[in-house]
């Protein structure tokens, strides 16, 4: 019954994950002119205090991305060690 826990519990983490890492997948790829732009300022020198804030919000999406995806990872393995 644990490793079932584990098991079960790690493939739902591992599927919010993904679906995670596939937004934000389709997030990654800019039109042309913010491409252009990132580019022309990659310093961040000109950017306004919004837009740091908006850079600084991604930065923790993308660190709970790679939370879930730990921990997916060793929920799964815990679940697939426990014998039945």
């Amino acid at each position: 019954m644990l490793d079932d826990a584990f098991t079960y519990g790690g493939w739902a983490f591992s599927l919010v994950a993904v679906g995670v890492w596939i937004w934000l997948a389709r997030r990654a790829f800019p039109n042309f002119d913010s491409f252009v732009r990132g580019f022309d300022d990659e310093l961040q020198l000109g950017a306004s205090s919004e837009e740091r804030a908006r850079n600084a919000r991604w930065r923790q999406v993308r660190q709970a991305a790679m939370a879930l995806t730990a921990v997916a990872a060793l929920c799964l393995s815990i679940g697939f060690a426990i014998p039945d």
